[in-house]
């Protein structure tokens, strides 16, 4: 069986919520690190508890230990082991009553009140709830559970046709980025200047310009996202991030695109406040009126 036990560790209850955090210890191992070389931690699964960005610990019968951490793993698996082989894994879990409305770093499908309480393994459905993205643990075999996440804080989008996940942050880099700047700053972290494929990404670069920013950000002053218009004419543009199609981020009213300013071709694009209710503008390519704070990356997760 894939459960082995419930390490009873509590939090110190802050209120008469049934709100109980345990670490949830299984044979198990994590495939892909070698504990031969790790530190010895007899309390090893009281470390990951004690620690708000651990997510897992992974530790054998002679205590040598592995932490693994919300802000610094993109994907992790854990395989199921048997009683013989000396490894364990622990998750870090929390019950809650359904009556209440509880806010954790982890929760399950269960309710229970019980300390005492021990799920069968079909019951047992943890979910990372650190970030502002709630990451499953999915169960991709009988005997193997894995996550992925964006790296860091970035935000996660689920897209359709085609089925791909992306993720996307805001830098502010200055007043006057040019587009140069912009996708050089995303290519030194290895990352592409993002297209935006659905409204709800737009909206929340916008949403993370305004808090980054700090005050009211003035009108027309945005962040360069990807895309070149194609044809003279028409709203049609290339997005050479190499994930991003379609033009649904563009239609029913939410881009203001005029292809001109006194003269001057307007091809490229950037999210920013408009005096309409579009959210994405079309600037210069290039120069994009010298007013542009910064630029959203994004990076497809594999």
């Amino acid at each position: 069986m894939f459960l082995i036990s419930l390490i009873f560790i509590f939090l110190t209850p802050q209120s008469n919520y049934a709100e109980v955090l345990k670490m949830l210890k299984i044979f198990g191992k994590v495939p892909t690190s070698d504990l031969s070389k790790a530190q010895t931690d007899e309390n090893c699964t009281q470390t990951c508890f004690s620690d708000s960005d651990c997510v897992l610990a992974f530790f054998n019968i002679n205590s040598q230990c592995l932490l693994f951490f919300y802000n610094s793993t993109e994907t992790l698996e854990v395989q199921e082991t048997n009683r013989d082989d000396g490894l364990f894994v622990a998750f870090k879990v929390i019950f809650w009553d359904f009556s209440e409305i509880l806010k954790s770093d982890f929760q399950t499908n269960l309710s229970t009140t019980n300390p005492d309480f021990c799920p069968i393994e079909s019951e047992i459905d943890p979910t990372i709830l650190l970030g502002e993205d709630p990451i499953p643990w999915t169960k991709t075999s009988d005997s193997t559970w894995q996550f992925r996440k964006c790296i860091g804080n970035w935000k996660m989008f689920e897209r359709t046709d085609p089925n791909i996940t992306v993720c996307i942050q805001v830098f502010l880099t200055g007043f006057g980025t040019t587009q140069t700047e912009a996708k050089d700053y995303c290519s030194s972290m290895g990352k592409q200047v993002t297209g935006v494929a659905m409204v709800e990404e737009s909206k929340w670069i916008l949403k993370q310009t305004k808090e980054k920013f700090g005050r009211t950000l003035p009108i027309w002053q945005g962040v360069w996202i990807d895309g070149e218009r194609e044809t003279i004419g028409e709203n049609n543009f290339t997005w050479t991030d190499g994930y991003t199609v379609g033009y649904k981020a563009l239609e029913n009213g939410w881009a203001k695109l005029t292809e001109t300013e006194k003269g001057q071709r307007q091809d490229c694009l950037v999210v920013s406040i408009t005096d309409k209710s579009g959210i994405i503008n079309d600037v210069d390519c290039g120069y994009g009126g010298g007013i542009q704070q910064g630029v959203a990356c994004g990076y497809k997760l594999e």
